[in-house]
């Protein structure tokens, strides 16, 4: 297995990881070396990405990982039977080629084709998605990585799109995929969320709940910004002293003290387990994370959402485009909108009945188990 150092990218991944190791298969996961602890807590061994080269120091450590874990698979990849990458990692179906063992592609995001990528480039604002929006950057970073044999083709978007291989694996239903009928049932198989397995934390206990439940994370980049404060403050101001229990989660390293004596019916910690949370919850107040929403709609959760940039508008839109919830700015949200927003989603039973039905969507369609399921199935057909 081999992945960027992205969390989002990386999370949904680990429970693979541990499943697959559990059939009884022998896993190698090349990663960051922040990502040893919880690697080796899946059961798989992990391997550290090569060392920069001279050459690439001058790159930031996000940018040298594409190259590093290139060379880390084709220095060990002669080892492995099989290889499963993640959607970014560009080199994953030449370097398979390269190795002649078959791939695997993760999608922690929606599936990617040149559709998605427009909708990502165009709406996710200054982050690392924008690169899509600009051909002759695509093509400029394309050309280089095709004259090292990295790729096949010297454009990005056309790799990505063009270059696939033939199995791949998208963590979320079918039905929340956007132009879902681009992608070919033989190539792509929607298995709904990543769903680890139940974890207790032990610095948390459930409060008391009375009235409807509404958990609200923003995620990491969020959490740590005056917008995500501020958007923490305006919940408080909003929701104290009503009918309704607000659990908020602000992130490590925030400063609890900063949001001064709670009223009783509003809770806020550093972190919560999600999935717990998540399966009490009535709402889910959320900044449109892939992963956060696949498992919102996995525990049927209706969700109001408050993008920031990369894939989060994009996912903001499909939750109330599929009735799931609703898309509010977070930049310009105040106590009136927000309230009014809550009150719909909690009120109009539409979303509830389609969080429910997407739920069993999502369900149904069998998570990192029917990964594991599809792969070793091909894998007993290959050796026969």
């Amino acid at each position: 297995m081999v992945n960027l150092p992205f969390s989002g990218h990386t999370n949904p991944t680990l429970e693979l990881a541990r499943q697959l190791v559990k059939a009884g298969h022998s896993v190698g996961y090349i990663h960051a070396e922040e990502w040893r602890h919880k690697i080796l807590a899946t059961g798989a061994d992990f391997i550290p990405y090569d060392p920069v080269t001279t050459k690439g120091k001058w790159l930031g450590s996000e940018v040298q990982a594409w190259n590093q874990a290139y060379q880390t698979l084709i220095r060990v990849g002669v080892d492995y039977d099989v290889l499963i990458y993640e959607m970014l990692f560009l080199q994953g179906k030449q370097a398979a080629d390269q190795l002649g063992i078959p791939a695997f592609r993760l999608f922690s995001t929606f599936a990617l084709n040149e559709a998605v990528l427009s909708d990502f480039a165009h709406s996710g604002g200054w982050y690392m998605t924008k690169a899509f929006q600009f051909p002759w950057l695509c093509r400029f970073i394309g050309r280089r990585l095709q004259k090292k044999q990295m790729i096949s083709r010297g454009d990005i978007v056309a790799e990505l799109c063009h270059n696939q291989p033939k199995y791949n694996f998208v963590y979320t239903p079918r039905e929340f995929q956007l132009y879902s009928d681009q992608f070919a049932p033989e190539l792509f198989d929607f298995v709904g969320a990543s769903i680890p397995q139940a974890s207790k934390q032990d610095d948390f206990t459930l409060p008391d709940i009375k009235g409807k439940l509404i958990y609200v994370s923003l995620g990491t980049l969020l959490n740590t910004s005056r917008a995500g404060r501020r958007f923490f403050k305006l919940c408080i101001e909003t929701f104290a002293n009503q009918n309704v229990t607000l659990i908020l989660s602000i992130g490590q390293g925030q400063n609890l003290a900063q949001y001064g004596s709670l009223p009783d019916n509003i809770h806020i910690y550093k972190r919560v387990p999600q999935l717990e949370v998540l399966q009490k919850a009535d709402l889910f107040i959320t900044h449109g994370g892939m992963n956060s929403v696949n498992e919102a709609i996995y525990f049927g959760v209706p969700m109001i959402v408050l993008p920031i940039g990369n894939d989060q508008p994009t996912v903001a839109k499909q939750v109330q485009d599929c009735g799931l919830g609703r898309e509010l700015a977070i930049r310009s949200i105040d106590s009136a909108h927000l309230q009014e927003a809550v009150e719909d989603v909690l009120s109009n039973p539409s979303y509830a009945e389609q969080a429910r039905y997407y739920a069993d969507l999502s369900v149904q369609a069998g998570g990192n188990q029917a990964i594991v399921a599809k792969i070793e199935a091909l894998m007993s057909e290959w050796q026969a």
